[in-house]
């Protein structure tokens, strides 16, 4: 093992991306360029030995020196256990398993962390008037099966990614509704954190308690549900629901960017948030991210953008792996050889 950030990755280089449902790959080649490959789903395979065997090497000619996969999951001193899914990742196995002689593990935001200083104008929906500030910290904060968050540190012309559990801080209401409402989630040992609301599963809860709290009768919908009925505005508790979700995600974004000073802007990132884009448009987010007293009018200066690029975790990996030297990342105990 070795932490030196500045020794590169042989190439070509295996990126994955992996989920508790799908995996995807990539390989950069040794000029950059990409090769794409199709998805697959987690539960068709044993292994992620075998998934990329299947995905990867068998109808391609590549044949990566340097593996370097993102995953949902603690990284441990052998490997990794994905949270949602089977596969463990054990390093002396994966090395053992193909042609390449290196293993990188990274934490799935950390990936998304890394994508922000090549995402473009395409690549993102601006929310607000903020201006983005280049070669200044960034963090992205994503609500999917739970709730991510990342921050990308700009020093002495490095980008240092930050992964952290930021999806745990507390969260409580702001207004008598709030209060209401915030009387019947289900909480998690005597705590509402972010990642009891600003997830799937949190915007059922909340659902849930926006229904009780209006002694609505309500029968089990899921996520997606909600999502369309307050998009097409056909269901009161539904449009509750998620507008205080996206009020939620925009004051635990800005408690984001007051704690690291993210002048190069707050990233919004995950298919939840693409799936309720027009709603996030006309919601209170922004207001809610800017309503910080003492630093409001600082917070106005603060961009937020909705990432729209498909596979931000693999454009993050496949930049660090084409120019390692312009990270600083501490590699000990997630970077192994053969």
């Amino acid at each position: 093992m070795t932490s030196d950030p500045n020794e590169g990755h042989p190439c070509p280089t295996l990126i994955g991306d992996i989920g508790g449902t799908n995996a995807r790959f990539q390989v950069v080649e040794e000029d950059g360029s990409v090769a794409h490959f199709e998805p697959v789903r987690t539960a068709d395979f044993a292994s992620v030995q075998d998934a990329i065997k299947a995905a990867v090497l068998r109808d391609s000619k590549l044949r990566p020196q340097t593996a370097i996969l993102a995953a949902a999951g603690p990284i441990k001193p052998d490997g990794l256990d994905l949270t949602n899914a089977h596969w463990t990742i054990k390093a002396d196995e994966f090395l053992a398993s193909g042609p390449w002689n290196e293993l990188v593990l990274m934490n799935d935001f950390e990936a998304q962390a890394l994508a922000l200083p090549f995402l473009g104008e395409d690549d993102v929906d601006t929310l607000g008037d903020g201006t983005v500030m280049a070669e200044r910290n960034k963090a992205a904060i994503g609500p999917g099966t739970g709730l991510g968050v990342g921050t990308l540190i700009h020093a002495q012309g490095k980008w240092v990614p930050v992964a952290g559990e930021g999806g745990h801080v507390d969260l409580g209401p702001r207004s008598d509704r709030e209060a209401e409402i915030w009387g019947h989630l289900d909480t998690i040992e005597g705590r509402i954190s972010g990642e009891q609301i600003l997830c799937g599963d949190g915007l059922e809860n909340l659902y849930r308690a926006c229904a009780a709290a209006s002694d609505h009768p309500h029968k089990h919908i899921t996520a997606a549900d909600i999502s369309r009925a307050a998009l097409a505005g056909s269901d009161p508790v539904a449009i509750e629901a998620l507008s205080v979700f996206c009020e939620c995600l925009g004051r635990v974004a800005g408690d984001l960017a007051l704690t690291n000073m993210a002048k190069g802007g707050i990233y919004i990132a995950g298919g939840i948030a693409r799936q309720i884009l027009p709603f996030l448009r006309d919601s209170r987010i922004r207001n809610a991210f800017e309503d910080k007293a003492p630093h409001s009018r600082m917070m106005r200066g603060i961009a937020t953008s909705v990432v729209t690029h498909p596979l931000p975790a693999l454009l993050g990996l496949a930049g660090y792996a084409r120019s390692p030297s312009d990270f600083l990342i501490d590699l000990d105990h997630r970077r192994w050889h053969r």
